[in-house]
């Protein structure tokens, strides 16, 4: 029982380093282009392209806190089908979400039309299709939201708050550790529930896991301490 809930938690880690991975990856993309301009057009272009990538982030990070309310929408209980106000907030998710992503595409036209006006039509094709590329890598991350119930990415590094990723920013160590341990307290009790572990087996997993916890916190205490 204790494995199987281990073995979700590596599996939700793992989810979240590819996430994190993937969140490299677009980075160095949009690097890799403006650094290309800057070399082969000087610092406007690049300035300009930057622009244009810093203010589709910013739509990006706006989309998908939307996105994540419509996965909340349609997964919590609180806001059961037929609810009061549910559809029309529903709706009105739905259409906020679809003209964030209409400008983002915008801005991406906007980078092609810039590499075409600058180099022709052959630097255009290439420029829409490395678009294209992070197009694809962003719809990937959305699926890894889900998977993971829109936790914040992994960097293989310990979570400090250091680094940010846009809504799923990363949050202290010690918030992370309790809600995991919610998630994983909260797994078992309804397993218990189900009949599928004993009700004597759910209190020492609870207690053990509680024990644990406090006793990382406690580690986490001394090493800012020192």
């Amino acid at each position: 029982m204790a494995s199987r809930v281990a073995g979700e938690d590596l599996g939700v880690r793992l989810q979240r380093l590819w996430k994190g991975t993937l969140y490299v990856g677009v980075a160095a993309g949009y690097a890799l282009l403006v650094a290309l301009l800057f070399v082969q057009h000087g610092w406007r272009p690049a300035l300009l392209a930057l622009f244009f990538i810093g203010v589709s982030q910013f739509l990006r990070y706006i989309a998908s806190d939307v996105d994540r309310i419509g996965w909340n929408l349609a997964n919590e209980s609180g806001l059961a089908e037929g609810a009061a106000g549910a559809s029309d907030t529903a709706r009105y998710q739905s259409r906020l979400l679809v003209l964030l992503v209409g400008l983002v595409q915008l801005l991406n036209l906007a980078l092609t039309v810039q590499a075409f006006v600058l180099a022709g039509s052959g630097r255009a094709a290439a420029t829409f299709i490395g678009l294209a590329f992070v197009e694809a890598v962003y719809w990937q991350i959305r699926n890894v939201n889900r998977r993971v119930a829109f936790e914040q990415a992994s960097y293989g590094l310990r979570d400090r708050g250091l680094l940010r990723d846009g809504p799923e920013a990363v949050r202290p160590a010690a918030q992370v550790r309790a809600s995991r341990l919610e998630k994983r307290l909260d797994r078992l009790k309804t397993m218990a529930e189900e009949g599928r572990i004993s009700e004597k087996a759910y209190r020492k997993a609870r207690d053990r896991y509680r024990v644990q916890s406090v006793m990382d916190a406690e580690e986490d205490s001394t090493d800012e301490a020192s």
